[in-house]
């Protein structure tokens, strides 16, 4: 079983309930893209401070999951190899994305058409043309993660590693340079496809920050830079994102963004100084707190505590399964009459222990149903195995047997039988018996008659 790293458990449980959370609080009045947008809205000052929260936790959250991928990708294509490693990735990323977007996503999406667009149409027929538009959902995620994997395992494929690369620590330089370069692509990036736009189903004005933090990942893992963060930089890291995430909303102020309408559209995109600024604060914030981030998880949090031992093998399930549990849930409280704040909160509780559960349920659902098949597999390894202990044994049965195997000064095997004894009473005095004289098969080899030899050279 692969070990796992227990502070990037806790570092990935944050990050999907993050993500549990920010579409609850769309779904609450939070401006965003969703099933359900405004379904039911917060007071003003409610939704004013969500996005200042979420806001911030949206400019560096996806782009840290795309890290710690890109961290745990390089390790293991090394062990794979090119070819296991982009296998593995299609099964474990392709497969979850054609099942929610052939038989989830459809009927989400008639939620959407119904409720966020007034749509009259019936299910069925909806839901037999929505399937071929191919909408992933959240699980673009994973869409955009496959593609970023295939390409480095592709690139590893034509241009093999010469050497192990060297492992120095991440510098504060290279911080601020690959800071920058988040901020100068998103603002190129912003001018053609505006914060918020969706091409294909995807924001690819987010991607220039994903696809850097996706290198600085795979990079970090073959040179262990997130494993040795000295203190001094995550200091560094943690000054500029509170100095950043503090002077954020004072910028949004100054840039009339809560006013809505053309003043909030000038921070998504264009030759405006809101569209430079917000992507010079991703910048520094998608990357500063990713990094310091990881490096308190993994001095402060890395153990597991009983309730987070359950989480954590049910996090991914839960990324790709909460669309359904969240919309339920939302629609189920509907007709009470409580006020939105409430309802924002009581989804958000129970979205994360829904999401999380069915998750759970699935995963050992999935388990039951490959039950037999491995046993079945363990069973043909096990006979496998049997196989070639028998034919180990007739092959020195045979070599005991032969007259070459006769030694010619006694049975040096009685002799080694006698040296272990006496090495177990703590004789250590007895001679080891020479490697020269073992004609069956290298009994020597054995790791007590080694300790033997090592107490010192045969007596003469």
């Amino acid at each position: 079983m692969k070990q796992r790293l227990a502070y990037l458990d806790n570092l990935k449980i944050l990050l999907v309930i993050g993500v549990i959370a920010l579409h609850t609080a769309i779904t609450y009045g939070f401006d965003g893209s969703w099933y359900l947008e405004s379904h039911d809205e917060m007071t003003g000052a409610v939704v004013d401070a969500v996005t200042v929260v979420l806001g911030t936790g949206w400019l560096f959250g996806l782009g840290l999951f795309f890290l710690i991928a890109g961290q745990l990708t390089a390790p293991s294509l090394d062990r794979k190899g090119p070819r296991r490693f982009a296998a593995d990735r299609v099964v474990r990323l392709g497969v979850p994305v054609v099942a929610y977007t052939m038989l989830i996503s459809p009927f989400l999406e008639y939620v959407d058409y119904r409720q966020n667009e007034d749509g009259t149409e019936a299910l069925w027929p909806f839901v037999s043309e929505q399937v071929w538009s191919l909408a992933p959902g959240p699980t673009w995620f994973l869409e955009a993660l496959l593609v970023f994997s295939l390409a480095y395992a592709l690139w590893r494929a034509l241009r093999p590693a010469a050497s192990p690369p060297t492992r120095e620590p991440l510098r504060g330089r290279q911080v601020a340079a690959i800071a920058l370069a988040i901020s100068v692509t998103s603002f190129t990036a912003h001018l053609a496809f505006p914060i918020g736009s969706e091409q294909f189903h995807l924001q690819l004005g987010m991607f220039p920050q994903y696809v850097i933090l996706f290198s600085l990942g795979v990079a970090a893992g073959r040179r262990g830079w997130l494993d040795t963060l000295t203190p001094d930089l995550q200091r560094r890291c943690a000054v500029a994102s509170v100095f950043t995430v503090l002077a954020l909303p004072a910028v949004l102020l100054a840039g009339d963004f809560f006013a809505g309408g053309a003043a909030e559209d000038r921070f998504a995109g264009g030759w405006h100084w809101q569209a430079a600024a917000f992507p010079l604060a991703e910048g520094v914030v998608a990357t500063c707190v990713s990094i310091w981030a990881i490096g308190y998880f993994r001095r402060r949090f890395n153990h597991l505590r009983p309730l987070a031992r359950r989480m954590a093998p049910a996090a991914y399930g839960a990324f790709v399964l909460h669309p359904p549990v969240i919309v339920g849930l939302a629609l189920a409280i509907q007709p009470l009459a409580l006020p939105a704040e409430l309802k924002f909160i009581t989804v958000l509780v129970a979205g994360v222990a829904g999401s999380f559960g069915v998750a759970a349920l699935v995963s050992r659902a999935g388990a039951l149903l490959l039950g037999r098949s491995g046993r079945s597999k363990r069973r043909e390894v096990r006979d496998q195995v049997g196989r070639l202990h028998l034919k180990e044994i007739h092959r020195l049965r045979q070599a005991a047997e032969s007259p070459a195997a006769q030694a010619p000064q006694g049975d040096p095997v009685p002799e080694r039988i006698n040296d272990r004894r006496a090495h177990a009473r703590g004789q250590h005095d007895l001679p080891a018996v020479r490697g020269e004289a073992d004609t069956r098969g290298g009994v020597d080899r054995q790791p007590d008659v080694a300790a033997v030899r090592e107490l010192g050279p045969p007596a003469v």
